[in-house]
């Protein structure tokens, strides 16, 4: 899939992630090992706090003087309304280069919470390992602008069920829907193999979605750990997702 056509399509739908806890009160550790095939296209995020800042040299990091991630592969980072690429180069000094394939002096950081395109070179399996970025016990609250285009992803590496979760605590699920305080009408934007997938939240559907024609559906969509989306809240909205 070409990045014009991710672009355009983001335009036009208009067992975790950065915390604002403190300090841990239980330092929880994990990984995730997500396959990424040459030659696709993956809409993903880093479930984990890795290293000092997530950079992306943190995540993929040398192993034996060796890139760890194939050069040319790109990462695009969603910015309000558009995308930041970003190229793998074993021979810019920080191992990256800008959209126009020049080497930069920093590499990119990928926040736990935050989702990005991948479009590897070669075939990977990336280990994404680290910390839970929220503390037992805690939630993480990010607050959403209604009208706005949002690539995220829970703070916290669920999987199943997106109605999953603790409607006050946030905790056991990624929580999204009218149970949760999402506006009815909000978009959900799940990418499969080269297209999106679209629901819109209902809280008079049995399942709280509907599907691409707003039509209630019996089953909530679901995600994977290492998995992100697009969110277009129809209002202003605290997502709550605790641990």
């Amino acid at each position: 899939m070409r990045k014009t056509l991710l672009i355009a399509a983001a335009a036009l739908a208009s067992s975790v992630i950065s915390s604002q806890a403190g300090v841990y009160s239980q330092n929880i550790v994990g990984y995730a090992n997500i396959v990424t095939p040459g030659g696709g296209t993956y809409l993903v995020t880093v479930p984990f706090q890795v290293g000092v800042s997530n950079g992306a040299n943190e995540i993929w990091p040398l192993s034996g003087g060796n890139p760890t991630i194939p050069d040319g592969s790109e990462v695009l980072l969603w910015s309000v309304n558009k995308y930041i690429s970003y190229f793998s180069d074993s021979g810019s000094p920080s191992l990256w280069d800008d959209a126009t394939q020049t080497p930069i002096a920093g590499a990119p950081t990928l926040p736990v919470g935050k989702g990005f395109f991948l479009i590897p070179a070669g075939s990977t399996t990336n280990t994404f390992a680290g910390a839970v970025a929220v503390n037992v016990g805690t939630s993480n609250v990010v607050a959403f602008a209604g009208g706005g285009t949002y690539l995220v992803a829970p703070a916290v590496p669920y999987a199943g069920s997106i109605t999953n979760g603790n409607a006050a605590t946030g905790a056991g699920g990624a929580g999204l829907s009218s149970l949760n305080g999402l506006p009815d009408g909000s978009e959900l934007l799940i990418w499969n193999v080269n297209k999106y997938i679209a629901y819109f939240s209902d809280s008079g559907s049995p399942s709280l979605w509907d599907d691409a024609t707003q039509t209630p559906i019996n089953t909530a969509p679901s995600i994977t750990v290492g998995q992100s989306f697009f969110l277009i809240p129809a209002g202003t909205w605290n997502w709550t997702v605790g641990l």
